[in-house]
């Protein structure tokens, strides 16, 4: 997570933009404290872009996985937890 303070922001806003382009986002500080958050505009439209439905909400889920593949799980790990679950019994008859 990339941080400036405002005055840095206000003094290298083309360098900031060159750099959103790059990475996620940045934060702006004042005092320290985290005031407002710079993003870019293929973020923001996906942000405020509605959801059409169930399927593309988890298509989009899992290319933001697999954007961010550190802390997606792996294949390997997905057959691990597969492996390891028990079968469940089920029947129509109560």
């Amino acid at each position: 997570m990339k941080t400036s303070t405002i005055a840095e922001a206000k003094n290298n806003l083309s360098q900031l933009i060159h750099q959103l382009e790059v990475e996620e986002t940045i934060h702006l500080t004042r005092y320290g404290k985290p005031v407002a958050v710079m993003m870019s505009e293929a973020q923001y439209q996906q942000l405020i872009s509605p959801v059409k439905s169930l399927n593309s909400a988890i298509l989009n889920w899992r290319n933001q996985l697999d954007e961010a593949s550190d802390i997606a799980l792996s294949d390997k790990e997905l057959k691990t937890i597969r492996k390891e679950s028990s079968e469940r019994e089920f029947s129509w008859d109560e």
